[in-house]
């Protein structure tokens, strides 16, 4: 076998393997969105990639339960069980823009943090409930 066919062969396989694990990506991305959403620690996720296809449903369940329980009270423990700390920062970012232009919309401040805007909406929330912000109709403005 020539050099040239098994660099063809090894092209097939590889454009195979691509196709294959597509789905899997794509699978992939979809749960990054909504363990962002459920404010889970990117680190979290990316950290134990063995453990994801074993314990993937009852960890999931689990942590936005434990985040949930946790977040009203702010404690450290959150930070580390439900992502809390990425949440802060989110917070401290969010902030910073409106801040930065006041009357940004939650889809703006979405698009320039690069993050989908309906895991903003929850913090917006909170802010606002700490007084760290108002709303007057879409528009974010600093409390």
């Amino acid at each position: 076998m020539s050099v040239i066919e098994e660099f063809k062969g090894l092209e097939d396989r590889v454009a195979q393997r691509l196709a294959e694990l597509r789905p899997l990506v794509d699978e992939y991305n979809e749960l990054e969105q909504i363990a962002e959403r459920l404010g889970l620690s990117q680190t979290r996720a990316t950290a134990q990639p063995a453990r994801a296809r074993t314990s993937r449903r009852p960890r999931a369940s689990a942590s936005s339960n434990a985040g949930t329980a946790r977040r009203p009270g702010g404690s450290r423990g959150g930070a580390t069980r439900g992502g809390g700390s990425r949440t802060g920062g989110r917070r401290d970012q969010l902030l910073a823009v409106v801040q930065e232009q006041p009357g940004i919309t939650v889809r703006e401040v979405g698009s320039r943090l690069g993050v989908d805007p309906t895991s903003l909406y929850r913090i917006v929330h909170r802010l606002e409930q700490d007084g760290a912000l108002r709303k007057n109709g879409r528009a974010l403005l600093p409390a």
